[in-house]
């Protein structure tokens, strides 16, 4: 079994998954709810499959985390995490 498109040295989803997941003290029925269960969260982690936009948007809430973050590694920066807050005020 391998991850999904992984290039060397880079960290697959289901390996960030797993590293925030342990990092919280979470096991993978703590982390499965409603739309994700928790064999769906070992076959993400161990790299048999590619999560759905659903599945990762209820991973980065439950890991509390951004969805960026969870997609790609790379945290939102705080100019566009700045930016953001502000269109969401401003939108009130």
């Amino acid at each position: 079994m391998r991850d999904l498109d992984v290039a060397a040295g880079e960290e697959s989803i289901g390996t960030r998954i797993r590293r925030l997941r342990l990092d919280r003290g979470l096991s993978q029925r703590e982390l499965s709810g409603p739309g994700v269960s928790y064999a769906y969260v070992s076959r993400i982690e161990a790299g048999q499959r590619e999560p759905s936009l659903k599945a990762l948007r209820i991973l980065a809430r439950k890991l509390r985390v951004s969805l960026e973050l969870l997609e790609t590694g790379a945290a939102v920066s705080d100019a566009q995490d700045a930016s953001c807050a502000w269109r969401m005020r401003s939108s009130s």
